[in-house]
């Protein structure tokens, strides 16, 4: 290999935060992404920006179990703007006065998943996700949860929940299969769901 002489990168239009488009399948589009507590968390600002280079314009909902593994920072300049990370007077858990057309909860945790299946809404992100099973009952939006955890914890409360939740219209992306686990899809498939999910 030879050595790197040090030059100048390209110049570029694009602003720091600014993304190329690879295309307008969710352009106006508002996409919520809820982010729990699994190591995968770390991977979330790439499926904020994928979800932004076709177009959506994202926020993020994080847990504070989220945070060990992602900073909040990385999100505000991963979404290009503020992230929600508690219950305040401004029920941003309730987003009326800007509607989201999909949630997407990545990544799914065991405890996210059964909290939603049983109707118990006591952090920012399940109360956001109570918010937008109603959204999903009134056909009004989509939500769609994609797990990752340890092997051990697929278990029968697990396959009820996800068995509950898809009958109450949630769409389950399938993990990726590896090492014993449950793993988060690379983030293009995430995109994928999304977009599919919203065209159909």
């Amino acid at each position: 290999m030879d050595n790197w002489k040090p030059v100048p990168p390209t110049p570029s239009n694009l602003g720091d935060r600014d993304l190329p488009q690879l295309s307008d399948a969710l352009k106006g589009r508002e996409i919520a992404l809820l982010v729990s507590g699994s190591i995968a968390a770390f991977k979330t600002p790439m499926v904020a920006r994928q979800l932004r280079r076709h177009g959506a314009e994202v926020t993020a909902y994080v847990s504070k179990s989220a945070l060990r593994y992602v900073a909040a920072e990385a999100l505000v300049w991963s979404c290009n703007q503020p992230v929600i990370t508690e219950l305040s007077a401004e029920a941003e858990h309730l987003s009326d006065t800007r509607p989201f057309d999909a949630y997407l909860l990545a990544p799914a945790t065991y405890n996210s998943i059964n909290k939603l299946a049983t109707g118990i809404a006591d952090t920012v992100i399940t109360s956001a996700l109570a918010a937008a099973l109603g959204r999903v009952s009134q056909g009004n939006a989509k939500l769609l949860i994609a797990p990752a955890m340890h092997g051990t914890l697929h278990n029968s409360i697990f396959e009820a929940s996800i068995n509950r939740l898809q009958q109450m219209g949630v769409q389950v992306i399938p993990p990726r299969d590896a090492y014993g686990k449950h793993n988060l899809p690379d983030e293009q498939t995430l995109v994928n769901a999304v977009i599919e999910a919203l065209n159909s």
